[in-house]
């Protein structure tokens, strides 16, 4: 093999490896659209969820989940719910 052939068998190799590239990137752009598409939908369907829960609470409280390290307070402690029943 001479040295013009291995110059255009690595010619050939550059341009199939960044056809690939390409072909990758698009497939990539699609993906990544989608996913941001289903994230989005469930972020609106967990609000949704949210709010029939807060609606539904038969008690008119607020349902709140405590922060790492903050005490149960008011109605929503399971110690009040404990001493209403």
């Amino acid at each position: 093999m001479s040295l013009a052939d291995r110059i255009l068998s690595g010619l050939r190799t550059m341009v199939l490896i960044d056809e690939r590239v390409s072909r990758l990137d698009s497939s990539l752009t699609t993906l990544r659209d989608t996913i941001q598409a289903k994230i989005a939908d469930h972020e609106t369907r967990l609000t949704r969820i949210e709010t029939m829960i807060e609606i539904a609470r038969p008690d008119g409280s607020t349902l709140r989940v405590a922060a790492p390290g903050q005490a149960w307070s008011g109605s929503n402690s399971p110690e009040g719910h404990a001493k209403e029943s």
